[in-house]
């Protein structure tokens, strides 16, 4: 969990660099959205573990960060499903949500699972309404080619499960149960986050002209 899993978010961006002459708008993306997880990680490991320092703000900021970035990707695969104005005013309303679950609910200095959670519900819509595209647009075997497809396969795994991990995670906190239960949970998002860097990998392997 704690060295595996942060450095597996490399293999994807291996993937990527290698692969960059071929990537689409969406790929490119996607790579921005794991070199943004990348630095923020990063950094909140060097606040938490060398200077001892909550890192928990980092969080917050991140939440924000992929809902910008995967609106943005989204709008890349479903701009016929909504307006583009959609894709810009659902990034700045949930900003504006954000701001006051840290002002009302939840400090920056706590871990923001509400914001979380309601992320990983508008991420897992847009997950869905692409299947229900490619089911509707793609023949056969097609589809399995397709780079896009893997990015939301994997997007769509990790936010689902995240959800309820959230959601439980809410629960084990509230209920006042053992850190044994609490780091249960955690390791079993730590297993979706490698997952999800397994399959995106796979999407930037398959970019090609």
């Amino acid at each position: 969990m704690g060295v595996i899993v942060p450095l597996s978010i490399l293999l994807p961006i291996f993937f990527a660099i290698l692969k960059w002459r071929y990537l689409t708008a969406e790929a490119k993306i996607i790579l921005w959205y794991l070199l943004v997880s990348a630095v923020i990680n990063f950094v909140a490991t060097i606040i938490g573990k060398f200077f001892h320092m909550n890192n928990l703000p980092l969080v917050h900021i991140l939440t924000v960060l992929e809902i910008i970035i995967l609106s943005a990707f989204y709008k890349k695969l479903l701009s016929k499903k909504a307006k583009p104005i959609f894709y810009v005013l659902l990034p700045l309303v949930f900003a504006l949500l954000c701001i006051a679950n840290a002002i009302f609910l939840q400090s920056i200095f706590t871990y923001c699972s509400y914001t979380r959670s309601i992320a990983a519900i508008i991420i897992m819509i847009f997950a869905i309404n692409y299947f229900a595209k490619i089911a509707a647009e793609f023949e056969g075997e097609k589809v399995y080619k397709d780079p896009a497809f893997y990015f939301n396969s994997g997007i769509f795994l990790y936010y689902s499960g995240a959800f309820m991990l959230f959601i439980f995670s809410n629960f084990t906190i509230a209920a006042n149960e053992s850190m044994s239960n609490f780091y249960v949970i955690w390791g079993m998002h730590a297993s979706l986050i490698l997952i999800m860097h397994i399959i995106l990998s796979i999407g930037f392997i398959l970019c090609k002209k």
